[in-house]
């Protein structure tokens, strides 16, 4: 007998493939890939929420004075300034300060000093009963923009700014 006659004699079954493997379960490196994916987007929102939050009085103090900026006088900004200052610093330190001291303060939050080399100015207007002129307001007005759009909210390196 041959060995051809040998094979077909025995009773041997057709050969049937396992099926493929399904996506369902996840291998671990998919379950992985997913949670990085979940705490990423997480920690994007939350961040996103918390400096919305932390921008919020600085936005808030911007808003008041472009709406109010053809009647707004230094006296009125200045205390819009001093408002945006007491949402981010501490109220015992800010509440106290006046004069050439709150100016002081005003420029520590800055690069270089604006209020400091227009004090006299600031004390002239801010304690008096009559207007000064345009051009001298609408300059301490934009100082006062400019401490809001680069002071607020406080950088790190003047987080305490009292403390020496």
């Amino acid at each position: 007998m041959s060995q051809l006659d040998q094979t077909q004699s025995l009773p041997l079954k057709a050969i049937h493939l396992p099926a493929e493997p399904g996506i369902w379960p996840l291998p671990w490196g998919y379950w992985a890939l997913l949670a990085f994916v979940i705490f990423a987007l997480v920690t994007v929102v939350v961040g996103l929420r918390m400096h919305k939050q932390k921008r919020r009085a600085k936005l808030a103090a911007i808003q008041l004075l472009k709406y109010e900026s053809d009647s707004l006088t230094p006296s009125a900004a200045n205390e819009i300034l001093r408002q945006a200052a007491l949402s981010y610093f501490p109220r015992q330190d800010i509440a106290k300060l006046t004069g050439n001291e709150w100016l002081n303060f005003l420029d520590s939050q800055l690069a270089a000093p604006r209020f400091t080399t227009h004090s006299e100015l600031w004390m002239n207007t801010l304690y008096r009963a009559e207007k000064c002129e345009p051009e001298t307001q609408l300059q301490l007005i934009e100082d006062c923009f400019y401490w809001l759009h680069n002071a607020l909210p406080p950088k790190r390196q003047f987080k305490n700014w009292n403390k020496s």
